[in-house]
């Protein structure tokens, strides 16, 4: 017995318009699209830091760096890497920011 759901064109395209958001470099899903587990983590991350007061914004300028940071951040969520090559990696793309980097590792880590 197949364990996929049956076609269907409403999912089809909401998969597709995900793709699309996600390909484009903007980083955030709309209410129509379902989202994933990480996807939710990551939108309340990225609104957590950016309402404190003290956090430094990584400089993500470029299409390249947004999807950069999103798929590491997603391989540290999905436990591909650890906190420590998260911060490593991301102190190496973007020096100065070890410890933006550091608050990011503990919030998509916890529980």
């Amino acid at each position: 017995m197949s364990m996929l759901q049956p076609f269907s064109p409403r999912r089809a395209a909401a998969a597709l318009a995900t793709a699309a958001v996600l390909a484009g470099g903007l980083m955030t899903t709309t209410a129509s699209m379902a989202a994933s587990e990480f996807d939710t983590r990551y939108s309340a991350v990225i609104a957590q830091v950016l309402a404190e007061p003290g956090y430094k914004p990584i400089p993500l300028e470029s299409k390249a760096d947004r999807v950069w940071f999103y798929e590491h951040s997603q391989a540290l969520f999905k436990k591909k890497i650890s906190k420590e090559q998260y911060v490593s990696d991301g102190n190496k793309e973007f020096p100065g920011n070890e410890a933006s980097f550091s608050e990011l590792a503990n919030l998509f880590t916890a529980p």
